[in-house]
C-alpha cells in the first residue's frame, strides 16, 4: 500500500522521517551508523570513565609534583606554610599511635572493603584488594628512591603513611551502596586530614609530602578501579565465545 493510499509515510512519521531503529531492509544499513553512536554515548557516560579520569589526574599531578621536588628538594612555600600551621610534636604520643597504623590499615582495610564489594562488583572488589597496595609499593619501591628527598636522612616525599590511608579510605569510598557513600567520604577525608596533620607534626614528612601521598594514594585506587572496569569486561568476553 502507497502513501496515496494510506495518506501516511510507510514505515515512518507524519514529517516523513524514518522510525528510530528502523531498518532499511538492507545488508549493513545500519552499520556504523547512530547504534554505534549512541554506544559511544553510553560509554562516556559510564561511571567507571569518570573515575578512571579522576584517577589519572591525581596519579598524573603527583607524579609532576615529584618531578619539581626532585630537582627542588628543599621546603618551598607551601611547606613553610604548613609547618607554622602544624607547630611540631616529636613526643605526642597520640600522633605516634595514629601514624604508626599504616600496615594494619594497608591490610585489613583492604581486605574488609573487598569483602564488603565483592557480591555486588568483583571487579570493584579487586580493586579494593590490589589498588592500596600498588600504591604503596611503588610509593616506597619506586618513587621515593628516585625523588630522593630527605628529611633527618629519611627518604620522604610523598609519604607511605598518608598513601595508605587515603588509599584505604578511597577504596572504602568506592565499595559501600551509593546511598553510605558520602558519609563514608567525609570519614575518610578526615582520617586522612588526621593523618596529615600527625606526620607533619611529629616532622616525619614536609606537608608536601603528605599532601603527594593523599593525592596518589586515591588516584591509583580510581585508576585500578577505573581500568578494571573498563578493560576486565572485554578482556574476559574476548577470551570465549559468546554464550548465547
Amino acid at each position: 500500500m502507497t502513501m496515496a493510499e494510506t495518506g501516511r509515510p510507510v514505515g515512518g512519521r507524519v514529517d516523513g522521517s524514518r522510525r528510530e531503529g528502523a531498518s532499511t531492509g538492507q545488508p549493513g544499513a545500519n552499520v556504523g551508523g547512530a547504534g554505534d553512536v549512541d554506544e559511544d554515548e553510553e560509554r562516556l557516560e559510564d561511571p567507571s570513565y569518570g573515575i578512571l579520569v579522576a584517577g589519572t589526574v591525581l596519579v598524573v599531578w603527583t607524579l609532576i609534583a615529584a618531578l619539581v621536588i626532585r630537582y627542588h628538594p628543599g621546603t618551598n612555600a607551601f611547606d613553610r606554610w604548613g609547618t607554622s600551621v602544624v607547630p611540631p610534636a616529636r613526643g605526642n604520643s597520640f600522633y605516634i599511635q595514629v601514624a604508626a597504623v599504616k600496615s594494619v590499615v594497608l591490610v585489613g582495610g583492604s581486605i574488609l572493603a573487598a569483602v564488603v564489594v565483592v557480591a555486588r562488583d568483583r571487579w570493584r572488589a579487586l580493586a579494593c584488594l590490589i589498588g592500596p597496595l600498588v600504591a604503596v609499593l611503588l610509593v616506597e619501591s619506586v618513587i621515593k628512591p628516585y625523588i630522593s628527598r630527605r628529611l633527618y636522612s629519611e627518604l620522604t616525599f610523598p609519604s607511605g603513611t598518608v598513601t595508605a590511608v587515603a588509599a584505604v579510605a578511597a577504596a572504602w569510598a568506592i565499595a559501600v551502596p551509593r546511598w553510605l557513600r558520602w558519609p563514608v567520604v567525609v570519614l575518610g577525608v578526615l582520617a586522612v586530614t588526621i593523618e596529615c596533620r600527625a606526620v607533619v607534626a611529629l616532622q616525619w614528612h614536609f606537608p608536601s609530602d603528605a599532601i603527594a601521598g593523599a593525592a596518589f594514594g586515591v588516584g591509583v585506587v580510581l585508576l585500578v578501579d577505573g581500568l578494571l572496569h573498563v578493560v576486565g569486561p572485554a578482556a574476559v568476553r574476548s577470551l570465549g565465545p559468546r554464550v548465547r
